[in-house]
């Protein structure tokens, strides 16, 4: 038989006003190619199918399409990762409970599921993200209260979800476990700041060798489980999810069950290329219009002596099909006046002074094309207003015939 792992796609996710969805569908056909021609048996999500808890209608109408695609192909079990919401995968798991016969499991409890796969039975221990304020709920066991460390908490649900599995299928069935959780010793993505990796969550795999495929899901770079003594594997997240992925491949994993146990990977597209360049305006100009920057997201701080005011416009007429993430212009050497401390203050400057030094010396004054002396008269002008005197700065005669207007209007 053949189990088919994939994990945190994050659907709906967005980077800064970036929508991801161009990138999760090039990401997902992909993915449906590899279960085309790869035919597998089961297939498990280990958790994190939306970005956030409450995603749009666009994210969720995106997940049903694929989740029917791949149901259609095996069943699938989707695990409640810790960006999902327990109660909408809950209703979506009534909702897939009306199709005759069932292909499509969302767990948001840990729990044992049993399929008949040909001749053999599969029992998966589930495992969805436990949060340290829930262990205790989870890991009572039979004395009806828990005392321990989170990680001990995991060990003892874990070992009962074994239990259970092994005793469904018997000792010739297969045993699978499948969790959203971080495994102490795992490497997370230096980025990965949204996903709960400190010691209060990190568990170990003791016991786990019990299961045939452990199927691992929180971490984002695909990876061996660590330790070597668990067969398993974290698959992922679907597609870059930020700037510090930019590096990862993004895969799935094929595990082929017969004799021994093979598992495989399978690299899937990562949608638009990350790409982070720091350096000049002409090493970046130059790529750009060689089209290394097409159709990529693009994070860049450019360094240069003086501001570069159209440095966005540039960027794009070298290349218009740029996602611009960010475009940060460091300037070197910035105008600075030096502070005399013993010599006498003087008299303060008045703002009218201020403002014409700011017109005349300040960034981007060589832009600016309204003239100087007639800024600087309705400036002061305005400066000298007081009391219920208003100068005419032009709007005078437009209030007027407002007021006219309306005046005609209410008596109308």
């Amino acid at each position: 038989m053949k189990v088919l792992h994939t994990s945190d796609w994050h659907l709906g996710a967005r980077l800064g006003r970036h929508d991801r969805t161009p990138d999760h569908l090039e990401a997902l056909r992909g993915l449906l190619e590899v279960v085309e021609s790869q035919r597998p048996d089961l297939v498990l999500h280990t958790g994190d199918l939306f970005d956030v808890s409450r995603p749009s209608h666009e994210a969720m109408s995106l997940a049903v399409q694929a989740l029917r695609r791949l149901s259609a192909a095996a069943p699938t079990v989707v695990l409640c990762g810790n960006h999902d919401s327990a109660a909408l995968l809950s209703v979506l798991h009534d909702l897939a409970g009306i199709a005759e016969p069932r292909t499509l499991w969302f767990v948001t409890e840990p729990q044992v599921l049993r399929f008949d796969v040909g001749d053999a039975a599969v029992a998966v221990a589930c495992v969805p993200f436990v949060g340290p304020s829930a262990i205790a709920d989870v890991a009572r066991g039979e004395t009806g209260s828990f005392e321990g460390t989170y990680a001990d908490g995991i060990k003892g649900l874990n070992e009962t979800l074994l239990d259970e599995a092994e005793a469904a299928v018997g000792t010739q069935g297969v045993v699978l476990y499948a969790a959203h959780l971080h495994v102490h010793g795992a490497q997370p993505a230096r980025s990965e700041k949204r996903i709960s990796v400190g010691d209060d969550y990190a568990t170990h795999l003791t016991g786990l060798h019990r299961a045939v495929y452990a199927a691992f899901g929180h971490i984002h770079d695909a990876q061996l489980l660590p330790g070597g003594t668990t067969t398993g594997r974290y698959a992922g997240s679907l597609i870059p999810i930020d700037f510090g992925e930019q590096a990862q491949t993004k895969q799935c994993v094929v595990v082929d069950i017969g004799g021994d146990v093979v598992v495989g990977t399978h690299d899937l597209p990562g949608g638009r290329p990350l790409t982070r360049i720091e350096g000049d305006i002409d090493a970046l100009l130059a790529r750009a219009a060689q089209g290394g920057l097409d159709g990529h997201l693009l994070k860049a701080r450019i360094v240069s002596d003086d501001p570069i005011p159209d440095l966005v416009d540039q960027l794009l007429a070298a290349s218009p099909s740029c996602w611009i993430f960010d475009l940060v212009n460091v300037v070197r050497s910035r105008p600075t006046r030096a502070v005399v401390v013993d010599a006498e203050l003087g008299e303060e400057p008045s703002l009218a002074s201020l403002f014409g030094e700011w017109r005349e010396k300040g960034a981007n004054a060589a832009q600016r094309r309204a003239p100087d002396a007639e800024v600087l008269a309705l400036f002061d002008a305005a400066l000298g207003a007081g009391g219920d005197h208003v100068p005419d700065l032009g709007a005078v005669p437009v209030v007027a015939a407002a007021t006219t207007a309306l005046d005609i209007l209410t008596v109308g």
